[in-house]
């Protein structure tokens, strides 16, 4: 039986490698059960992964460019680090650059290395997986949204941390219905890149989101409180990870309103 594999989307300004150093006790949890995937750009970092961490398109340091030459195919950010999915340019509107062509990267990925059974995304990478789902799900069985066919089966779970949606009323119908995907949500109190509020609309956006909420910033908190919540969660979906649920990780949510299981960390990370 092949194993479950994990499309791992980074944020703003890194790239797949540094991503993978970020994550480094996700993987300690999935790694001898999972294939986390892929790259179109990179050799395999070792023996102990089959595959790496995917490289986005655009290089940050040709953010003077025009939406024209975005759009235009070219490897040098082979030779870069600080890579994004796209750049937010605003005026009276949110100008999405680089947007559609993340969304035909992505496409041609779950086409040629799929199908993945879950995503790991942080930040804008979290944002992109959020969309990617939600193309994928039901409603968008056609692959309709990357600007390419896709046939690829909905996901089946989702593992972000610093989420947030795409606030251009032209994105809107990608959020018009709730997503019925398990998702834990990893977010920091003291974030200054994502408010709470941006947290929030992310984590409403699926009927029965998971969330541990930590004492930190923008990044993936690293302690053991965090392991053993996002241990449990991975489990049903991932053959042979262990759950290492302790109760003392889980109080009720103070949003009586909301779905969310509520999971806080009173360490900084």
């Amino acid at each position: 039986m092949s194993k479950p594999k994990i499309l791992c989307l980074h944020g703003f300004g890194e790239s797949g490698e540094l991503f993978r150093i970020r994550s480094r006790n996700f993987r300690r949890i999935v790694e001898d059960h999972a294939e986390l995937a892929p790259t179109l750009t990179k050799e395999t970092l070792d023996d102990e992964w089959l595959v790496v961490y995917l490289d986005a398109h655009l290089d940050i340091a040709n953010l003077h460019l025009t939406a024209a030459d975005l759009d235009k195919d070219n490897s040098m950010h082979k030779d870069f680090t600080n890579l994004a999915w796209w750049w937010a340019r605003k005026s009276k509107t949110t100008e999405y650059r680089g947007l559609e062509k993340a969304f035909a990267q992505v496409g041609k990925v779950l086409n040629e290395q799929g199908p993945f059974d879950g995503i790991l995304g942080f930040s804008q990478g979290a944002c992109l997986g959020i969309i990617i789902s939600a193309l994928l799900d039901s409603r968008a069985k056609d692959g309709s949204g990357f600007g390419i066919e896709v046939n690829h089966p909905p996901i089946k779970f989702m593992v972000l941390a610093g989420a947030f949606l795409l606030s251009e009323p032209n994105y809107q119908y990608l959020y018009a219905t709730k997503l019925n995907i398990p998702s834990f949500h990893m977010s920091g109190e003291y974030d200054t890149v994502i408010t709470r509020e941006e947290a929030h609309a992310a984590n409403r956006i699926f009927e029965n989101p998971v969330v541990f909420d930590f004492v930190g910033g923008h990044y993936i908190p690293q302690t053991p409180q965090c392991n053993r919540a996002m241990t449990s969660f991975v489990a049903p979906f991932i053959p042979g990870v262990q759950p290492l649920q302790d109760s003392s990780d889980v109080t009720p949510s103070s949003d009586t309103s909301s779905p969310e299981r509520q999971l806080v960390q009173d360490v900084s990370a």
